[in-house]
Parts: structure tokens; sequence; C-alpha cells
């Protein structure tokens, strides 16, 4: 089976339910979830139990605040992968004080800083919206699949293919830039926005996908708990 990661958005210190990459439209995950009544990160993470776990601090991404010690704390019980809006080589030493691993999103991150902090630890997120590139580094303003062949020179840990317009969407994953990443990368791919159910996860491994990013589906009792653990 391939890697089922929960997707763990937060945003003035709760979890969020991220819906399109509309931050300004995101509310408390217990509004929405069937699984868990709270939305404290610690207590969300102990019921729902992931084995990996996806967590984006939002607020440090939009420079008002951070949530490292939350992430800290979140280590304790899964294997976090931490997405803070890293855009410096001393972002990337804080997150990985703080998690397991260390997400470097297009949106922030450069291509020169991919290069100078690659590692095993590091994966890198291939920030995108409507399919688009979302990055400010003219490095990186090219086609999606371009960006992700760019990337088989770095010694990574994984590939995240994000696409935020898909987040909370239930529109399902495009499963055709998938399999081109797949086929072109020699990292691992993992699929991210959009995963509506179990033969969507079926089908991002047929793909060729490593992994999936998983929340809606998850908190909706759609996906079962078991494919976190």
């Amino acid at each position: 089976m391939i890697r089922c990661i929960l997707a763990c958005d937060l945003l003035g210190g709760v979890v969020v339910r991220g819906v399109r990459g509309e931050r300004d439209r995101y509310r408390p995950i217990s509004e929405y979830s069937k699984v868990v009544a709270t939305s404290a990160p610690e207590e969300v993470v102990r019921e729902m139990r992931p084995r990996e776990t996806y967590v984006a601090d939002l607020d440090r991404i939009a420079g008002r605040g951070d949530h490292l010690a939350t992430i800290a704390a979140l280590s304790r019980y899964t294997r976090v992968m931490a997405d803070v809006g890293v855009a410096s080589p001393e972002d990337v030493d804080m997150a990985r004080r703080a998690s397991a691993a260390v997400v470097l999103g297009t949106e922030t991150a450069s291509l020169a800083l991919i290069r100078e902090c690659e590692g095993p630890d590091i994966t890198v997120s291939v920030d995108m919206k409507g399919g688009r590139m979302m990055t400010g580094d003219p490095a990186l303003q090219r086609p999606p699949l371009e960006v992700v062949r760019m990337l088989d020179g770095f010694d990574l840990d994984a590939i995240i293919l994000l696409d935020v317009a898909r987040v909370g969407s239930g529109e399902g994953v495009d499963f055709s830039l998938l399999e081109g990443a797949a086929s072109a990368s020699r990292h691992p791919v993992i699929a991210g926005g959009g995963v509506r159910n179990v033969e969507d996860l079926d089908r991002i491994g047929r793909a060729g996908g490593a992994g999936a990013i998983v929340a809606s589906a998850v908190h909706s009792g759609v996906i079962p708990l078991r494919y976190l653990r």
C-alpha cells in the first residue's frame, strides 16, 4: 500500500480544514470532522494516530507568527513533515529541530535554497494553483513537470505535487501530471490535494505514486483511519 499521510494545517493555534487554498475561508476542523470533536493539534493527532503527518504552519507561511513549538510536540506522536514556509537556510535548520523531515515548498523556497539544503530529510513540494506553479523564483516559473525533472539533480527524500486549488475540493488528483512526474522523476512522488476515496489511493499507486496526503476524505469518514496507521 502507498504511504498515506495526514495533512494537518495549523492556523491561529488550531487545526483547520483547507479549501482550495483560500485561507480566509479555513475553519476549525472540528466543525467538519466525523472522526474528531476537537481542533487542538495534539488532541487531533493523538486521536487519529497517523503514522506520518504533513504539518503546514499557515501562520508562519503568511509571516504572522509560528507553531514551531506545536510541531515539536506533535513529533512525539507521529513522523512530522513540516512545511513552515522556509525561505532561508536558517529556516530549514529551525524546522529540522522541530520535526523529522522538512518540506521546502516552492511557494516560498527558491531553487538556490533547495540546492543549498538538499538532503535525505528534505522533501520538495511543487506548489501549484490550478496547475500553475506558485513561486517567486524565476528559475521555477516553468511547467510543473519541467520543475520535477529539474529536481532530479538533488538529493531529496521525495517530491510532493500539491495543487492547492484541489485541496478540500473533492475534484480528484491530476493523474496525468502524477503519471508524468512518476515516470520522469528518480524520487518518490507524493500526491497532495483532491484525494477523494480509497479508489483514488489505489489509482495513485497504479500511476506510480509513492504516497498521498489526505485530510478531507479521512475527516468525512470516506477513507478509514486504518489507512493512516
